[in-house]
This record gives structure tokens, C-alpha cells and sequence, in this order.
């Protein structure tokens, strides 16, 4: 049977990817902290790529204003702040205006007053996706007391420069830690889009398992009818109070069944909550019911039955569940052949499984298509058949009873359904 799960992950994925391409934004904004004029003007001038004589030059624009912005190329976007004080009001600001930085240098001395590692920790409390270099002329803590410091958290957030810091080192840090940034930034992005995907597709299957369930519903209960308007039939026109008595306890009987089964599916709504229980019975007693409840339309297509083999052999199963299987494939077997025919029916002991075998005579089904008749929703019967029949004996069968369920065009003539369910030994 297709596997869903593994379909809607890759859907969803699939989804995901085409959407976080179209609204990722990536940032490359940074955050310089120095109250050093040459300083500063040094990171501009070594983050305008189009300077760097190993890059293609490209144009940039410059302005400034108390916070000194400055575009440098379409790779940086630099904010220079002079103090602790104005850093931590841009910061604040921009976080608020929807625009984080991807990662900042810092000087770890910024005059009296708190430090770069203060302000950094700071910064980190009100964005803590943020990337920190350090950058001093001193080596006054150590890299385990930076650590301490700022947090074992935030460990893979922070690096450390000593000056006097070359280009090539400024322009590593600062293309690193953007790229980081933006790689973490899109998978989350990636990952949320992912999860919506995943929801909606899987509200679309549970969506469409309603409407399978509800068209199940109706293949059931015109089953069921069929049997009480038979059964009702032969009541009408018996004499035999007895024999009227036999057909209408069969009537309440299916009258049950379809409550059960109304219940089933009720169940398949919500299958994490779903219980089916099981009882110990004889596998041909079932059997029993189903010609008993098919009595009606074996007669009046003209059909008859060979109980081949009938052995006596225990199973834990669901009865309700299993009758509805048996009951589908007699059905099945009698729309095959038209107005006469054959169904052989078999009990059979296989060891620690019981087979249970529905054979017709009926034309057999195209080769080509054996292994789609099972498939939900594929019938052979035009817009008389629902497609759910077989499906839903296979769910049953195989899902609900741990056993085996098989389709295939018998040997000789029409087709034969083979049913293996694990046997319940009998006790002493």
C-alpha cells in the first residue's frame, strides 16, 4: 500500500523549499562598535569589497549621520555606533523596525563604564541569534573567561581579535559570520515553511479520508440493506411462523451489524482513539453468517455454493470486521458472474494461520490490473462501484488482524481471494 507519510514529507518539502527560495531575505548587516575615528573608517574601508583588488568592483554608496551608515556594496551594511549607550539604542531600535544584525566587532574597551564583553551580553538578551567579534589591543580575559561570561550557550556566537587586525581577517569574519547567519536564519525559515506544509497536506488527507469514510459508509450500509430487504422479502410471503421468526432475528442481526459498523467507522475518523475488539470464534461460524445474511441474493442471482473444506479452527479476530470482509468478497464473486455461477468457499488449518479462500466463476480479472483492484478507489464496475471494497478488506485484513490478504485469477477460472489470519489455538 502507497505510503502516505513518505509522500506528504516530500511534498511538504517540496513546498518548503520553493517558498523559503522566494521569501528568504538574506542580511548582511553590521554592526561596528568603536569610538576610534581611523578605526572605524578601516572597517569601512576594508568591507567595500570593491577596494579589495581580488574582487569585482561594485557600486557603493555612503552616508552619514550620528550613527554613521554607510551601504559599503551589496554584501555589508555597515552602522557604526561610538559608545555602549548608542549601540545598545540602535540595537533596540532595529530589532523593533524588524532589521537584526548578523553579526558586529565590538572594542572591548569603550572608556569608563561597562566593556564590549557587558555590552555584548547585553545585545545577546535582546538578540541572542546575534554574531560578536572582539577586538582589543589587550589580552585582559581569556577565552574560557569570555566563555564563563557570556554563557555556555553561547559558545558558537562569539570569536576574538587581537590588534592590530589585517584586511584579510576583518573581511573573513565578517563574510563568515553573515553566512552563518543567514544559513541558520533560512533553515528556520525552511523548517517553519516545512511544518505548515506538513499540516496542510495532511489536513487534505484527512479531508479525503472523510470522503472516503463517508462513501465507505454508503458501499456498507446498501450491503446491509440488500440483506434486511431479502430477509424481509422471504418474510412476507412465508406461512412458516417459525421460518418468519428465523428471518427476522436475521434482520435485527443486521440491524446490529450496521450499527457496529457505523461505529467502525466512526473510529477511522479519529484512529488514534479507534478500538476494535476481538473475540475467540470459530472461523467457519463466520462463514455461516455471511451465507445466512447473502441468502437473498444467492437465490436470486441463481448462485451456487460449495463449501470445499471446513475445518474447525480458532481465531482472535474482530467478528464484525471480518464478516464485513467475507460479506464484500461474496458480493464482489456474485457481481462478477451476472445471473448464474459458482462461489467455492474454504476453511482451512495452514499450521499457525487459518486460510480462508473466496473463489467465483466468474470471466477473472485483466492481468494488467490485478494489482490495482486494491487499490482505494479503482473499480472495474463504473460508476456502480465505489473502489472501497477491496481496500477496505485489505486495511482489515492486514492492518487490523496482523494477516495476509491476496487477489488473484484462479488457476482454472474467475478469481479467488485469499485471506490468512493468525490462528488462536484451541485450549485443552
Amino acid at each position: 500500500m502507497k505510503n502516505i507519510a513518505t509522500a506528504v514529507q516530500a511534498k511538504a518539502s517540496q513546498n518548503s523549499k520553493s517558498l523559503t527560495q522566494k521569501d528568504f531575505q538574506p542580511n548582511h548587516r553590521i554592526l561596528v562598535v568603536d569610538d576610534e575615528k581611523d578605526i572605524v573608517q578601516s572597517y569601512i574601508d576594508i568591507l567595500d569589497v570593491s577596494k579589495i583588488s581580488n574582487v569585482v568592483p561594485m557600486r557603493s554608496s555612503r552616508s552619514t549621520s550620528s550613527a554613521m551608515t554607510t551601504t559599503s556594496d551589496p554584501e555589508f551594511e555597515l552602522v557604526v555606533a561610538k559608545s555602549y549607550d548608542e549601540a545598545l539604542a540602535i540595537v533596540k531600535r532595529d530589532i523593533k523596525q524588524g532589521k537584526p544584525f548578523a553579526m558586529g566587532f565590538f572594542d572591548v574597551l569603550l572608556g569608563e563604564g561597562p566593556d564590549g564583553f557587558d555590552l555584548v551580553k547585553e545585545i545577546h538578551a535582546i538578540d541572542p541569534h546575534m554574531y560578536a567579534v572582539f577586538v582589543t589591543a589587550y589580552n585582559d580575559r581569556s577565552v574560557d573567561s569570555i566563555q564563563s561570561f557570556l554563557g555556555a550557550d553561547k559558545t558558537n556566537r562569539w570569536d576574538y581579535l587581537n590588534k592590530p587586525f589585517s584586511n584579510g581577517e576583518i573581511l573573513q569574519k565578517a563574510r563568515n559570520f553573515t553566512s552563518l547567519w543567514n544559513l541558520n536564519e533560512e533553515k528556520k525559515i525552511q523548517d517553519s515553511k516545512l511544518q505548515e506544509a506538513q499540516r496542510r497536506l495532511v489536513e487534505s488527507e484527512k479531508l479525503s479520508s472523510i470522503a472516503a469514510v463517508a462513501r465507505g459508509v454508503s458501499h456498507e450500509f446498501g450491503n446491509l440493506l440488500m440483506q434486511i430487504m431479502g430477509k424481509a422479502d422471504i418474510c412476507l410471503t412465508e406461512n412458516n411462523p417459525e421460518k418468519m421468526k428465523t428471518g427476522l432475528e436475521v434482520i435485527l442481526d443486521a440491524t446490529q451489524r450496521a450499527n457496529e459498523i457505523l461505529e467502525k467507522f466512526k473510529d477511522l475518523s479519529n484512529p488514534a482513539q479507534a478500538t476494535r475488539e476481538k473475540s475467540k470464534i470459530y472461523a467457519h461460524q463466520i462463514l455461516d453468517e455471511v451465507l445466512v445474511l447473502m441468502e437473498h441474493q444467492i437465490k436470486t442471482q441463481n448462485v451456487k455454493v460449495s463449501r470445499i473444506k471446513t475445518d474447525k479452527v480458532l481465531v482472535e479476530v474482530n467478528p464484525t470486521s471480518l464478516l464485513q470482509v467475507l460479506v464484500n468478497l461474496t458480493i464482489n464473486s456474485i457481481h462478477a458472474m451476472g445471473s448464474s455461477g459458482q462461489i467455492d468457499f474454504s476453511v482451512t488449518d495452514v499450521g499457525d494461520m487459518v486460510e480462508i479462500r473466496v473463489r467465483d466463476y466468474g470471466p477473472g480479472i485483466k492481468e494488467e490490473l490485478i494489482d490495482k483492484v486494491i487499490e482505494p478507489f479503482f473499480t472495474t464496475k463504473g460508476k456502480q462501484g465505489t473502489g472501497l471494497g477491496l481496500a477496505i478488506c485489505k486495511e482489515i485484513i492486514e492492518v487490523d488482524h496482523r494477516g495476509e490478504f491476496m487477489i488473484s485469477n484462479h488457476g482454472v477460472k474467475g478469481v479467488e481471494a485469499i485471506l490468512r489470519l493468525p490462528k488462536e489455538a484451541e485450549k485443552e
